[in-house]
């Protein structure tokens, strides 16, 4: 029962095939020359994705937060 709890709160994978799709179309396109992201915002993307991956983030100490 434990085992049934935890895997419902466990967030579901991806599809492998869906994602690498996305993957292949993003690396097909053009490069964008005026991204608009502020280095913040970058950085913040940027540990979503990692952290959606399940690799862990070295986070930055910041005292302003």
């Amino acid at each position: 029962m434990v085992v049934l709890l935890l895997m419902a709160a466990a967030p579901a994978p991806a599809p492998a095939g869906e994602a690498r799709r996305v993957v292949e179309a993003q690396l097909k396109a053009p490069v964008r020359e005026d991204a608009g992201l502020s280095a913040e915002e970058a950085a913040v993307i940027r540990q979503r994705y990692l952290e959606s991956i399940g690799r862990r983030v070295e986070r930055a100490v910041d005292g302003a937060r």
